[in-house]
């Protein structure tokens, strides 16, 4: 937004009426650092009033340290468009003051309906990857995906279970001990 540079530019009050519609119309296509690339024809029609004009006020607002102008050629002939930066101190907000910040606070709580949705979208995840993949059987990569989803269809059958850590070392068997390929053979 080009609002604190605006209301800059508005504060000059050592600026005529016409220089000042000028400074504010270059502001208003100013970036957020200040910077504007603007034709004398396209601020001519927006101040109604002629190119030569528009050349004199440009020139004040150099000669007054508001603005810095940069002039781009094309084959040293040809100037295509100028680049004005503004050199006059803004006031920008800063990051921390951003409203935005506040709005991760009053986002409703996730419900268990959603945890169970992704946990059938996982499950058809896996199943079509099983189908497309033409995975081996007895391979790892198949091992690992059947015990997924086993585990995952073990999740939507077990209605108390807040659980979602996949079965493992920590169960306590000594068949989850083992190596998963020992298991398929």
């Amino acid at each position: 937004m080009a609002l604190p540079l605006i209301t800059a530019v508005r504060a000059c009050r050592d600026l005529k009426e016409s220089v000042l519609h000028t400074a504010l119309e270059i502001a208003h296509r100013a970036s957020i650092y200040g910077v504007a690339r603007v034709t004398y024809s396209y601020l001519a029609k927006k101040c109604h009033c002629s190119r030569q004009t528009i050349i004199n006020h440009v020139k004040i607002l150099v000669a007054r340290g508001i603005l810095r102008k940069t002039v781009r050629w094309i084959k040293n002939t040809f100037c295509d468009w100028n680049t004005y930066t503004f050199t006059i101190p803004w006031h920008t907000t800063p990051a921390h003051m951003c409203n935005d910040q506040k709005i991760g606070r009053n986002l409703p709580t996730q419900e268990k309906r959603e945890k169970s949705g992704s946990v059938r979208e996982e499950i058809a995840q896996l199943t079509k990857g099983l189908r497309y993949l033409d995975m081996t059987p007895g391979s790892l990569v198949y091992t690992a995906t059947m015990e997924r989803l086993a585990y995952l269809e073990g999740l939507l059958q077990t209605p108390g279970r807040d659980d979602p850590r996949p079965p493992g070392p920590a169960s306590g068997t000594e068949e989850d001990h083992a190596p998963s390929a020992a298991r398929v053979s």
